[in-house]
């Protein structure tokens, strides 16, 4: 009996962050006050097939001393092109409304770890995104705000492509 085994090829990172690191699309999150979102331009993974599965990495320093527990919150705004999930657009732009992040997908989140500033605080994890075009929004639910730097704060999503081996 054959078998055929299936591995997961990395491709090329996509990023979000400040226009100061140029990443693939902006995302503004330097100073990020309090209990404040933002929506990240819109990628378009193109109308071919592609992968489906991502890891995702995110970065974030806090200005001040931030809360152990506290979390950072990511979404995924999927679109078919013509209307994104939480009707919140497609620009590097202030999220409107928390309450459109209930018809985004949820991502992850970044859990504050410590109390010290200018100390990266990084988390990952994997997610699903079959649509064509995406914005990843980022949700600050905590009590303070993210760093006033351009150069620290990112997310940046992996795709992971199955890749099936020849029979052995």
């Amino acid at each position: 009996m054959t078998t055929n085994l299936i591995y997961g090829l990395r491709e090329t990172a996509i990023k979000w962050a400040d226009s100061a690191q140029t990443p693939d699309n902006n995302l503004t999150l330097s100073a990020l006050a309090a209990g404040a979102g933002r929506v990240g331009v819109r990628h378009d993974f193109g109308a071919t097939a592609g992968a489906r599965d991502f890891i995702w990495r995110s970065t974030i320093q806090m200005a001040t001393a931030g809360v152990v527990g506290e979390t950072i919150d990511l979404y995924a705004s999927t679109s078919d092109g013509t209307n994104p999930d939480g009707e919140e657009g497609t620009a590097d732009a202030a999220l409107g409304s928390t309450d459109s992040l209930t018809n985004m997908t949820y991502v992850g989140s970044v859990r504050i770890d410590t109390t010290s500033i200018d100390t990266d605080i990084t988390a990952s994890g994997r997610v699903r995104l079959d649509e064509r075009y995406v914005s990843i929004v980022v949700h600050n639910n905590t009590a303070d705000a993210l760093k006033t730097d351009t150069a620290v704060h990112s997310v940046t999503l992996t795709p992971v492509a199955d890749q099936i081996q020849a029979a052995v």
